[in-house]
């Protein structure tokens, strides 16, 4: 990458922005506050393992971008797509299952007695679109519902998707703190500022550990090598 082309600050959708931004524990909190929108308030979380090995041999390996679990016993996988994925939903209803199935004992079940922990997947879209999806809608919070009142049934098997392909705002645009995580999302790799809107603590720390010009040689040669520009 030429000097003049190089960023100011690197894209959260890659690998390597994934990584850093999310491998920050601090920055994770942060994020997960804002997409869970006062539902919860999370304080401390613990990363898990993300390679998880099948019941069989046949079945394999599920390999995550990121899970972790709350202070409070809930457990979340992170996943970044970059491209279209088929079956998406049932592929993350599969990831959500495995978290689940991994959390019974191998023994005492009745003691047990399912007080199986909940689950909440997010997925951040880039790039493509939400099959059979609203293109207008950005943020898809979903559980199980009622089909017919939409009343909740159960709240703790939960899917949360943001299609960040569908967020077309401008700065000026920008309603609320979830509206500036789609913004941040889209926008930060093409920014030369931290935007106006963005002057707290909460999103300065996501744009300090984005600076370009903070990445080891070693990160940059591979941040450029695998960067989509």
């Amino acid at each position: 990458m030429l000097a003049h082309s190089q960023p100011v600050f690197i894209d959260p959708t890659t690998d390597e922005g994934f990584k850093r931004l999310f491998g920050d524990k601090i920055n994770l909190i942060n994020f997960l506050n804002n997409i869970f929108r006062g539902r919860k308030t999370i304080t401390d979380l613990t990363y898990r393992d993300t390679e998880r090995i099948g019941a069989t041999e046949e079945i394999g390996k599920v390999i995550f971008d990121l899970v972790v679990q709350l202070s409070t016993g809930e457990e979340i996988i992170i996943e970044m797509q970059t491209s279209t994925q088929t079956n998406l939903k049932q592929r993350m209803l599969y990831y959500a299952s495995k978290v689940i199935s991994d959390t019974a004992p191998k023994g005492n079940r009745k003691s047990w007695a399912y007080a199986i922990p909940e689950v909440y997947t997010i997925v951040l879209m880039d790039g493509f679109h939400m099959p059979g999806g609203d293109r207008s809608t950005y943020f898809h919070d979903t559980c199980l519902c009622h089909r017919d009142s939409g009343q909740i049934f159960y709240e703790g098997l939960g899917f949360i998707y943001l299609e960040i392909i569908n967020f077309v705002k401008s700065e000026a645009e920008v309603e609320d703190e979830l509206d500036k995580v789609f913004f941040m999302l889209k926008n930060m790799s093409t920014l030369k500022t931290l935007p106006r809107i963005m002057n707290s603590a909460v999103f300065q720390r996501f744009f300090q550990l984005a600076s370009y010009a903070k990445l080891t040689k070693e990160e940059r040669t591979m941040y450029d090598i695998r960067s989509k520009t």
